[in-house]
């Protein structure tokens, strides 16, 4: 919970520097289909529900909106991707880029389910460039997880 809150705190301020056009990074987007690419989909699931209420609570005006989404984007990342092979970065860099294509269509028909004159028009390539934004950031994350990941095994499993 730490982890998404720094990331939120991140994507605040840092994401403001990283801005190309419109489109500013989404680390915890990113921090999500991760855990779900490593652990698995209900763990995915849970980190979603998870920054996603956090999400909610710092910026949303719906509250479970956003947990909603990161929930079921979790979950059909980590399920989808349980049987396949994740070594090389590519592959990372494509799971990221589908699961944020994924993110963003749920998201948008979840908005238009809500909202009927919500438009496709702005949508579409604001999406493209955000998934291809959290390609590329997505095999830092995923990297930086794993090391994490081996030092927490270490000094809470391993040591003791």
């Amino acid at each position: 919970m730490m982890i998404v809150i720094l990331l939120i705190i991140a994507q605040s301020t840092l994401g403001v520097l990283f801005k190309i056009g419109s489109v500013k990074p989404d680390f915890v987007l990113a921090f999500v289909l991760c855990m779900a690419l490593i652990k698995g989909e209900n763990s995915g699931a849970a980190y979603g529900l998870i920054s996603g209420l956090i999400e909610d609570i710092v910026y949303g005006k719906f509250l479970g909106f956003s947990a909603l989404v990161k929930l079921l984007t979790g979950y059909f990342v980590g399920y989808g991707t349980r049987d396949l092979f994740k070594g090389p970065v590519v592959f990372t860099m494509g799971f990221v880029f589908m699961g944020t294509l994924l993110y963003n269509l749920i998201f948008f028909l979840a908005a238009l389910l809500l909202t009927p004159e919500y438009k496709i028009g702005l949508f579409m390539p604001v999406v493209v460039y955000s998934a291809l934004y959290n390609a590329v950031i997505g095999p830092v994350m995923y990297s930086a997880i794993l090391r994490l990941e081996k030092l927490l095994n270490y000094y809470f499993v391993t040591k003791y």
